[in-house]
């Protein structure tokens, strides 16, 4: 993923690259359907089902079935799962995802006050907020493209107030396992 590009693959060592945006829209420009100029924020594959891939796009979150052929916009706006910057993937399930939404380019904060994590478990249909063991009120935790990971039940982030929180239960509740560390760029779970 290249910011103001989009998704590029190469599939011979990177002799030859081709653009993979078909289904991607860019509707703060004035053609929405060009190839070029989209801003993946993230892209993460599911490891056990290749096939499927996400994305935390400038304009939303999108999926992919067919190996990041084509996309699909999944976000959804009224559930606060629309901008943000990390995405993370089961490792078996390409239908499960979860993303930190932020509320807005313009906003980059929580929405509402309230830190949540959005999960899908139907490949984007349907998101639900899991908020059990996160802080609701004056949270200013913003997490970053790398910042989000898991791996079978474990997720974990970090944000850029230096707080890491963890869920060993699929993301349905969370703990804080450190505070007041500097600003968290990346997390891998393993």
């Amino acid at each position: 993923a290249v910011s103001t590009a989009g998704v590029i693959e190469t599939t011979d060592g990177g002799l030859t690259w081709h653009a993979r945006n078909k289904g991607m829209k860019l509707d703060h420009q004035p053609d929405e359907d060009a190839e070029w100029g989209h801003d993946t924020h993230h892209i993460q594959m599911c490891s056990g089902a290749p096939d499927h891939v996400w994305q935390q796009n400038h304009v939303g979150v999108y999926t992919s079935g067919d190996g990041a052929q084509t996309w699909k916009k999944v976000s959804a706006p009224d559930a606060g799962v629309h901008f943000g910057f990390p995405v993370a993937t089961d490792s078996r399930d390409g239908r499960v995802a979860w993303v930190l939404p932020g509320h807005s380019d313009m906003q980059r904060m929580t929405i509402g006050g309230g830190l949540f994590v959005g999960r899908t478990k139907d490949g984007g249909e349907t998101w639900e907020q899991l908020r059990n063991g996160l802080p609701q009120e004056h949270a200013y935790d913003v997490v970053y493209r790398h910042a989000l990971a898991a791996d079978c039940d474990l997720v974990a982030f970090g944000s850029t107030t230096g707080n890491l929180f963890v869920s060993e239960d699929h993301g349905d509740s969370w703990q804080v396992v450190a505070n007041y560390l500097p600003p968290i760029y990346s997390v891998r779970v393993g």
